[in-house]
């Protein structure tokens, strides 16, 4: 009888030893290459899921700088002054003009950066003086206080690059957001939210 539960026990320790050792290398390769196929597989789905993101980013970003400039103009009465010349002279000039114009309104240098061109240039630091920029550019109107409000088509500021794959974001008077592709297919009369 001692004979074969010895041989039983020595049967079910080398079975638990095996079992506690761990994965083989083997194994261990084929849940790497598994894991590195599904990685393969989801990521366009990541990347389309984070370029929506960004565009959703960017669209609050034009609204903000929308309501920011309509608080501008109610508070001094006109839409502000800052002459387009400085665009193509002095970008940075002009970028820290616009910066400071809707500052106090709740607009920070962030605001008028676009998430999608932010990441697309590797992250560059916009608040270093020799970087700041904006990335949506605001139309020049006059010192009438209702001129930026005439044509519920005119724009108010349009997005710098087509960062978003259908052509520049573009942010109307009458509050609505279109691509500039959109647009091109149908009169701006026809806006919409």
């Amino acid at each position: 009888m001692g004979i074969p539960y010895i041989a039983s026990l020595n049967r079910r320790e080398a079975i638990s030893t095996k079992a506690t050792q761990g994965f083989t290398v083997l194994e261990l390769m084929m849940g790497l290459v598994i894991a590195a196929i599904l990685g393969v597989l989801l990521l366009p789905a990541i990347q389309s899921v984070r370029n929506r993101v960004e565009k959703v980013n960017c669209m609050s970003n034009l609204r903000n700088l929308s309501a920011a400039a309509n608080l501008y103009i109610q508070q001094n009465g006109h839409w502000p002054q800052i002459s387009p010349v400085l665009m193509s002279s002095d970008r940075i000039a002009y970028s820290k003009a616009w910066i400071a114009a809707l500052e106090p309104m709740g607009i920070s240098a962030k605001g008028w950066i676009c998430p999608t061109v932010q990441h697309s240039w590797g992250g560059p630091d916009y608040l270093k003086p020799d970087q700041i920029r904006i990335d949506y550019i605001p139309f020049p109107f006059d010192e009438k206080q209702m001129t930026p409000y005439r044509w519920s088509g005119s724009p108010w500021f349009v997005e710098n690059a087509d960062a978003h794959g259908n052509g520049n974001l573009i942010i109307f008077t009458d509050g609505s957001i279109r691509e500039l592709n959109e647009v091109r297919k149908s009169p701006p009369s026809s806006a919409q939210n």
